[in-house]
């Protein structure tokens, strides 16, 4: 089972080693954004922005015209 499971560093080229610390930053920046954003001592900070998508403004029919498309 260690055998599958192990891991040649020797053998691993540039673009292994670039894959690898890409993996390992994105993973850490998704990991402390989902805990900053379900913190609940943050609940307040980011209630704010609970329903910017669906923002009466943008729900007019007309919205075309106020960019000027028609």
């Amino acid at each position: 089972m260690s055998d599958f499971f192990s891991t040649d560093w020797s053998a691993m080229t540039t673009t292994d080693w670039t894959g690898l610390i890409i993996l390992l930053v994105i993973a850490g920046l998704m990991t402390a954004a989902y805990f900053t954003i379900l913190k609940p001592a943050n609940r307040n900070k980011f209630e704010q922005y609970r329903d910017f998508v669906n923002h009466e403004d943008d729900m007019e029919l007309d919205r075309e015209d106020k960019h000027g498309h028609a």
